[in-house]
């Protein structure tokens, strides 16, 4: 298992976030076991991933399911009530239901670089979906609330998962913005190169990688102020829910999810700025 980790150290940085009191229950060896099982998920969905975006790497099946075994030997044996275990497989039935809607969405017919938009490109209404093939790694800060147990606690668990849901799409999308161009070869619909293909399409463009890709490069920038101001919207309605449940404001969850897509967000605009004013 690799060394570093992102999601790893979530449920720490949840806990530094709460009082002395709350901080008290949760014992070091079980923090631990957290921290362990989360870098199990955050390895097995990415190796799970891998093998939806390429199936020829079908051969990582087996340590991916290795890694989500372990996972769940840990989890299950922290003996938690049924509300959270009730909560947990809602989180999994959602990552199920996004992994068959991704595995069954049509994809662009590529022809030589061409891109073959079919008739009715899918619709990205919701963009907090896009946060449902990573929404189950919220569970470790969720386990600390659980296993702590008041009822003040408990009360936080709605706005903890709404957190991670708005951070994760924001997350989600910045990183299908970066990757644009590889998923648009790909013939691979995310809502960012669904938004080229759709300004193609409106002014009568062909998308043509091979022959003409400065095209696609132009759509890519009159479009990405949508995009960063969606990215910036995510944002703001993290740090909402982080307010409502007492999340310090420079709580390392923050600092470390949401901090810096906002930096991003805002160098983007600014070279936005740039382009109209040169």
């Amino acid at each position: 298992m690799k060394k570093s980790n992102p999601a790893a150290l979530w449920p720490k940085w949840f806990l530094t976030s709460l009082n002395k009191k709350e901080r008290k229950k949760i014992k070091a060896a079980v923090l631990k076991k957290l921290i362990l099982g989360q870098a199990y998920l955050w390895e097995s969905l990415n190796l799970y991933d891998d093998i939806m975006d390429e199936p020829s790497d079908a051969k990582k099946l087996p340590q991916a399911n290795n890694y989500f075994r372990r996972y769940l030997e840990i989890y299950y044996r922290l003996d938690l009530s049924n509300d959270f275990y009730d909560i947990f497989n809602l989180l999994f039935d959602d990552l199920d239901r996004a992994n068959f809607q991704e595995a069954t969405r049509k994809k662009l017919k590529v022809r030589s670089g061409l891109i073959v938009p079919y008739e009715r490109m899918p619709e990205f209404p919701d963009l907090k979906s896009l946060s449902k093939k990573s929404l189950a790694l919220c569970a470790g800060p969720l386990a600390i609330l659980y296993l702590i147990g008041d009822g003040s606690s408990l009360k936080k668990a709605p706005g903890l998962i709404n957190f991670f849901r708005y951070a994760l799409s924001a997350k989600q999308l910045a990183d299908d913005s970066c990757d644009w161009l590889e998923d648009l070869k790909n013939g691979a619909i995310t809502y960012p190169n669904s938004l080229v293909i759709k300004a193609a399409r409106n002014k009568r463009l062909k998308l043509d990688l091979k022959k003409n890709p400065e095209i696609a490069y132009l759509l890519f920038v009159e479009i990405a102020p949508l995009i960063s101001r969606d990215i910036y919207s995510l944002c703001r309605k993290a740090r909402h829910e982080a307010k409502e449940i007492g999340l310090p404001v420079k709580s390392p969850l923050i600092l470390n999810l949401i901090k810096p897509l906002e930096k991003a967000v805002l160098k983007a605009q600014k070279f936005n700025r740039l382009l109209k004013t040169g």
